[in-house]
């Protein structure tokens, strides 16, 4: 209970508690839009079970709700969904927290651009329908509280049977585990020197989630079987909108997924890849700020390539806006990192990120979308 006697602390978890009440809020938007309940989006992946179907792609966090009961507790899905994403958003800042409070990150500019980030905790209340929230809760433990090689390896196989897409999140997770952590060998030729086999599971990890997926991982199930279980599941959802039952995306190959390139140069004969400008720049902000916090022995290269990788997404993935939110989290996540071990308590960027918290949230998906909020107020103030 000391930390309650420093004002700095109180500050940080003032902060932090105000932005997880306006994600809240945002998540609850349902109360005051023309799609209600549906504005959730789709409720899949919380029903799909390795006990009804097999080993199937993102099944991990259904299959564990299922296990438990967790996800019979209401007889409304959507309630249900809504529920568990508020539980996951506390988690989330919590964690987020207590790391600030542990490390004494108190600068306030600082710790208010993380809170109010367009891509961070208010973010998790407008990206809903998606796994992202537990994508990036599993992350941020391994890039901020996992030291150990084990726990760090059960997590990376978590997350990837949980999303692929966290596959795009684990250059920076190993940045910050095998760099960061190890302040004696962080430059990279003297951390090739030390690699051991402990050093190596990780990877061996990471590669045999990987073969799971795509050796034993199910993609043939007939397209009724799924749907007559998703609608037995999920009965309010059934047929809200042409994603309902997930069918596609379990199903879905990778050369249906690269026609994501061409509507991404689509956008840019229409011209609406100047939507994704301003979180493009918010992006190259926050990698020019964790460059500051960055200890000279790191290898710049290597951080920016940790950093944007999640960016490669967009070429198997068109939710555009989610993949830069996905960078920008990991920029913040090793910043976080990196001042701890640093010391360093200013940046002249902290001013200018602040600045862009008065455009959060970012959009999810719609390119032309950019600051979806904004724009809710603008067109109800205009009806």
């Amino acid at each position: 209970m000391n930390i309650f006697k420093d004002n700095k602390n109180i500050n940080v978890y003032l902060l932090f508690i105000i932005a997880m009440f306006i994600s809240i809020i945002i998540l609850n938007r349902w109360l005051v839009t023309d799609l209600g309940l549906l504005s959730y989006g789709r409720l899949w992946q919380l029903y799909v079970s390795y006990i009804d179907l097999g080993f199937v792609r993102r099944g991990f966090v259904g299959t564990f709700l299922s296990i438990s009961g967790i996800n019979s507790l209401f007889s409304n899905e959507f309630i249900f969904a809504f529920f568990i994403h508020h539980i996951s958003i506390i988690i989330f800042t919590v964690l987020i927290i207590y790391y600030c409070i542990l490390k004494k990150i108190k600068n306030f500019l600082f710790i208010f651009g993380i809170a109010f980030s367009p891509t961070f905790i208010i973010y998790q209340g407008y990206n809903t329908g998606t796994l992202d929230i537990f994508v990036l809760t599993i992350a941020l433990i391994n890039i901020l509280y996992v030291k150990n090689y084990i726990t760090f390896s059960v997590n990376i196989m978590i997350g990837i049977f949980v999303h692929e897409t966290f596959i795009f999140t684990l250059p920076a997770q190993f940045f910050s585990f095998y760099l960061c952590n190890n302040s004696n060998n962080i430059k990279i030729r003297d951390f090739i020197k030390t690699l051991d086999f402990k050093s190596l599971i990780p990877i061996i990890a990471t590669a045999s989630a990987l073969a799971i997926i795509l050796f034993f991982g199910k993609n043939n199930i007939s397209e009724i079987e799924f749907k007559d279980l998703m609608q037995i599941k999920m009965p309010n959802a059934y047929m809200t909108h042409s994603l309902w039952s997930g069918y596609w995306e379990l199903s879905s190959s990778l050369e249906k997924n690269t026609k994501s390139i061409q509507i991404l140069l689509s956008n840019f004969d229409n011209g609406k890849i100047f939507f994704l400008l301003p979180s493009i720049l918010y992006l190259i902000i926050l990698i020019l700020r964790t460059f500051h916090y960055a200890t000279p022995q790191l290898n710049k290269f290597l951080l920016v390539i940790a950093i944007i990788f999640p960016v490669l997404i967009s070429l198997v993935a068109w939710d555009y806006p989610r993949w830069i939110a996905i960078s920008a989290n990991m920029s913040i996540l090793i910043t976080l990192k990196l001042i701890s071990m640093s010391g360093v308590k200013y940046s002249r960027w902290n001013k200018i990120i602040a600045i862009f918290c008065l455009f959060a949230p970012f959009g999810t998906v719609v390119v032309d979308q950019p600051f979806p909020l904004h724009q809710f107020v603008l067109d109800s103030l205009i009806r």
